[in-house]
């Protein structure tokens, strides 16, 4: 294993990596393959339907967000952390979830929280690197999780 420079912000990334940990960035020569083919999948189709996604948007962002940068795991897979609450969160990575139930392992340094989720909305849009963005409402997380969140807003 070999370190080398992210192409978008300079990072040291493993040349192993799909995704550069500090911004992001698609590392892998066959990731914008990978992307292409999720981009044409049609699973989200059948997951959201438009009356649903109608209803989620009246939903999404009711309580206050934190902007914040950091890696996450969904479903075991990493995913970028863009915007977090007590009840939910903003990411992005180059797959989404087959199924709207997720598992998330949030790592925030001094302590890892298991949360269970429910993908809301998936964006049409990308991020900056070309990651799908979606968001997940967090259906149960440990009360440690929610003491950091208060400690957080509290801060910002």
């Amino acid at each position: 294993m070999a370190l080398i420079n992210c192409k978008e912000c300079k990072g040291k990334v493993s040349d192993k990596a799909l995704m550069c940990p500090h911004c992001g960035f698609g590392m892998s020569p066959t990731l914008e393959n990978l992307l292409r083919l999720q981009r044409n999948r049609t699973a989200h189709q059948e997951v959201f339907n438009k009356a649903d996604m109608a209803q989620i948007h009246e939903e999404k962002r009711t309580h206050k967000r934190i902007d914040i940068k950091m890696m996450i795991k969904i479903n075991q897979e990493t995913a970028m952390l863009f915007n977090i609450s007590k009840y939910g969160m903003k990411l992005a990575s180059p797959f989404t979830p087959k199924i709207p139930e997720v598992d998330i392992t949030l790592d925030n340094g001094e302590q890892v929280f298991e949360m269970k989720g429910t993908i809301r909305w998936v964006s049409g849009k990308h991020t900056f690197s070309n990651l799908i963005d979606f968001g997940v409402e967090i259906s149960a997380a440990p009360p440690e999780y929610y003491e950091f969140i208060d400690k957080l807003l509290a801060n910002n």
